[in-house]
């Protein structure tokens, strides 16, 4: 996109310099929500964690696609179907192993 969410960004900046911001942005986010995590007694969260519940709440209360893929900031449907589509292998997989868990 032609603007930046990171202030230390500037437009100046290389691609490769503004990927070295975000990637610390993102780290300092990631301890910072991890702490939060710890003390609210929940399981480790991160900023991954936050967009995979975000794309996923969105399509479970039946948004549209392409809003879903212009938010997350995807290059095309297809990759926001790829996207979306891991998230159900994974529940698939979640709920097989509950089936076959035997205490």
């Amino acid at each position: 996109p032609d603007t930046f969410l990171f202030k230390y960004a500037r437009e100046t900046e290389d691609e490769f310099v503004i990927s070295n911001i975000v990637r610390r942005v993102t780290h300092r986010c990631n301890i910072a929500l991890a702490k939060i995590a710890q003390a609210v007694g929940v399981p480790r969260f991160t900023t991954y964690s936050a967009r995979h519940s975000y794309a996923t709440v969105l399509k479970r209360s039946g948004t549209n696609i392409a809003y879903i893929s212009e938010s997350l900031g995807h290059s095309s449907l297809a990759i926001t179907e790829n996207y979306l589509a891991s998230f159900e292998q994974e529940e698939r997989i979640r709920n097989a192993q509950l089936l076959t868990k035997f205490d």
